[in-house]
């Protein structure tokens, strides 16, 4: 996404955020387990859709069908966006979960404290993996560094405007 000012953030922004809101919030009520549950989940699920959209890219088209290239050319690069995508959410949620958790055990900072500074550090770590890994080759080093601090800044804001809204 083409912002202000120069600037270039992943669509990821809008989305990305809601899991950590959603981890910390299942991290809350049902306990640690069940937010890495929550997480492994979902990374299966996106295997499997990364497995059909490959599946859909090698299988035949009909004659009609004038965007195969497009289609390949979209949905071909996947494949690296889920290796970037996993590890950086497998990572950065481990890191939202267990920040998240130790506060929680360790003082009674209120929910909004543990959530926004546990998604903080996760965002750090979720940025730090996905972007060099999706964009190393494709963008020049200097833009993949202005997007992770964007994208780190972005997301928490994201993440204060939303636990302000909802607690």
């Amino acid at each position: 996404v083409d912002l202000p000012f120069n600037l270039t953030t992943t669509c990821g922004v809008f989305i990305f955020p809601i899991t950590y809101i959603l981890s910390d919030v299942f991290s809350e009520v049902y306990g640690y387990k069940f937010s890495r549950f929550t997480c492994y989940m979902s990374f299966i699920m996106n295997v499997f859709v990364t497995l059909i959209f490959m599946l859909a890219i090698v299988s035949p088209y009909p004659e009609w069908w004038g965007n195969q290239e497009a289609f390949k050319t979209i949905l071909g690069n996947t494949p690296r966006i889920l290796i970037a995508s996993l590890l950086a959410f497998v990572v950065g949620d481990f890191v939202n979960d267990k920040i998240f958790d130790k506060m929680k055990q360790k003082s009674n900072n209120k929910f909004a404290v543990r959530a926004i500074v546990s998604s903080f550090c996760g965002q750090i770590v979720d940025s730090l993996i996905f972007i060099p890994i999706a964009f190393i080759g494709v963008m020049p080093i200097k833009d993949m560094t202005i997007m992770m601090a964007l994208e780190v800044g972005v997301k928490t804001i994201y993440e204060i405007a939303i636990v302000l809204i909802t607690t």
